[in-house]
């Protein structure tokens, strides 16, 4: 199917939106959802309400409006059918989850969830909202599974201001770590198959999602600041992790290479030693260390509970499963208009991000599609008469 064409795209649109309209109860809500993704995926490049509404060709916004703040529909029931059509079409025992988190910078101090706090897209304190993202990389694409708005203690603590803003009456403060953790466990009880799981600092210098992680059955390779000691030996002495790293011979380093930058080839070294850490349950794990090359080179830390065995390519190789994800948010955010929403509401917030997830699944397991059309098709003209 050539996707260039018109038709064959509103046919593949068309299709791919059948297994979504049955979560709305109203004909009219649900051609108003239909139509919202419709905009999101055109080429406008501002996607607020009005833009929208111009884009499919209504007249006013109104009705795009009350699909995220005054009809009736479950956002978490619709990235549960998101997750289902990525395990189904993407899905491989050896999946990894990415833990990540985006900022939106907002005015105002009614909007649910937003504070004065740091925001990654801008790397300072600003007044912003913040998401927490789950991801699922596989060796050949993709795809957003799951969000959740963080709520600082400064709103837990104010129900008035919560109740304002429609939050849930039984949500309480959660750390950004418990919201991973729950979403990672939301993904694994509807049998998304994910043995790894990758995040940043913010979610690796957690020992109690560590420990939870490992408890499942699984994997991760999650970034560790450099603050923290290690317990190395039989005598279990303790050591800084970043003094660990930079006493691991020159010889015992490996230059690696997994992707291309604009740049050229990005390479890094990796070398990994034995450690525990005091408040892990693991036991013995991996303390890996990523090194740029150069002169003066940076150094990253992971902490990983794959077994012993594993070879520092694979542990790498994971780790970097982190920048797909980036990806994907940054693809989100510039074609799909992930943070030009204008919404108050805790719902209506949760309801963009996950119309703005389904449409981008579409698109990846669009192209998901073609690769594996691609590689089928090379596979048999390179068969032998």
């Amino acid at each position: 199917m050539d996707l260039q064409k018109q038709e064959d795209w509103t046919t593949a649109f068309n299709k791919n939106w059948e297994r979504y309209g049955k979560y709305y109860q109203r004909s009219e809500t649900r051609d108003m959802a239909k139509n919202y993704v419709r905009g999101l995926l055109s080429d406008i490049p501002k996607k607020n309400g009005w833009q929208l509404a111009e884009a499919v060709g209504l007249e006013d916004a109104r009705g795009l409006q009350r699909v995220m703040a005054g009809s009736i529909w479950d956002a978490g029931q619709m990235r549960g059918e998101v997750r289902q059509q990525v395990t189904e079409e993407m899905g491989t025992e050896h999946g990894i989850g990415v833990i990540d988190e985006s900022g939106f910078v907002k005015w105002g101090d009614k909007s649910a969830g937003v504070s004065r706090q740091y925001c990654g897209r801008i790397g300072k304190l600003e007044n912003c909202q913040v998401g927490v993202y789950l991801g699922y990389v596989t060796e050949t694409s993709a795809a957003f599974l799951d969000c959740q708005l963080y709520l600082p203690k400064t709103w837990t603590d104010d129900r008035e201001r919560c109740q304002a803003a429609q939050v849930p009456d039984e949500l309480g403060f959660q750390t950004k770590p418990q919201i991973a953790l729950a979403m990672l466990e939301q993904a694994w009880r509807e049998g998304v198959p994910m043995q790894w799981v990758v995040g940043d600092s913010l979610y690796g210098n957690s020992p109690g999602l560590r420990n939870a992680i490992d408890e499942h059955g699984r994997y991760y390779v999650m970034a560790l600041g450099s603050s923290h000691q290690a317990l190395v030996g039989q005598a279990a002495l303790r050591q800084d992790v970043t003094a660990l790293a930079d006493q691991i011979p020159a010889t015992q380093w490996e230059t690696l290479v997994f992707r291309l930058s604009e740049k050229g080839p990005l390479a890094y070294e990796w070398a990994a030693i034995r450690v525990s850490m005091p408040h892990d349950q693991v036991g013995e794990q991996w303390l890996i260390g990523q090194r740029s090359l150069g002169t003066e080179p940076t150094l990253r830390l992971w902490l990983s509970n794959a077994p012993d065995d594993i070879p520092l390519s694979d542990l790498a190789a994971v780790a970097l499963a982190r920048h797909p994800i980036e990806e994907l948010i940054e693809e989100a955010k510039s074609e799909l208009g992930m943070a030009d929403y204008e919404v108050r509401y805790w719902s209506a917030w949760h309801r963009h991000m996950t119309l703005v997830m389904l449409a981008h699944t579409w698109l990846k397991l669009l192209q998901h599609d073609q690769r594996q059309k691609k590689a089928a098709s090379l596979l048999v003209e390179l068969q032998p008469g």
